[in-house]
């Protein structure tokens, strides 16, 4: 296999989960309030103190990441990247059968706000599905790689600002 991008070892946790934290852990339905979106921001920081405390017991930085959500977890995006760790945020809607980016066309902003190392989209997609719905998504991400302009040309991650790591994670799963 022919290495693309990130070819390094690279573990990963994943607490970008919006809907399912609101819905099936805390039973949340609507629009929450501020005490409610607090109270899921600090379930992720408890699973991000558990990150750090796997750090500082001897897992290498260099092979551990983080993967969380701007909507509850923007504090501790800027703290891991303050602290060089390595970090992936969604841009996706959470949630939803068809994809979609999560701020509409202002994505590029707000991936670009938060710089992380990695960008990460679930798309549902399926070679022998709804060919529509298909080609409408396959737009939508193409939409990603058009934000790559910029004065000095793409950089890795098809969006200006973000770190200079890119990748593709591979599903190594036999």
């Amino acid at each position: 296999m022919t290495a693309i991008g990130y070819n390094e070892p690279l573990y990963v946790l994943p607490f970008d989960h919006r809907g399912s934290f609101q819905t099936k852990m805390f039973g949340w339905t609507g629009t929450l309030s501020a005490d409610q979106t607090g109270e899921i921001a600090s379930t992720k920081q408890v699973i991000y103190d558990g990150f750090k405390a796997a750090l500082q017991a001897g897992v290498p930085a260099q092979k551990a990441g983080i993967l969380v959500d701007e909507q509850f977890g923007a504090a501790i995006l800027h703290d891991a990247r303050a602290n060089g760790y390595i970090t992936a945020c969604p841009a996706e809607k959470s949630g939803q059968e068809e994809f979609d980016f999560q701020y509409g066309e202002e994505f590029a902003k707000h991936i670009a706000d938060f710089q992380p190392t990695f960008c990460k989209v679930l798309v549902r997609y399926n070679p022998e599905g709804d060919r529509v719905l298909n080609q409408r998504q396959a737009a939508r991400l193409s939409l990603r790689r058009g934000a790559a302009s910029s004065p000095d040309g793409p950089n890795h991650h098809g969006v200006p600002g973000c770190a200079s790591r890119t990748g593709r994670l591979e599903d190594r799963r036999t």
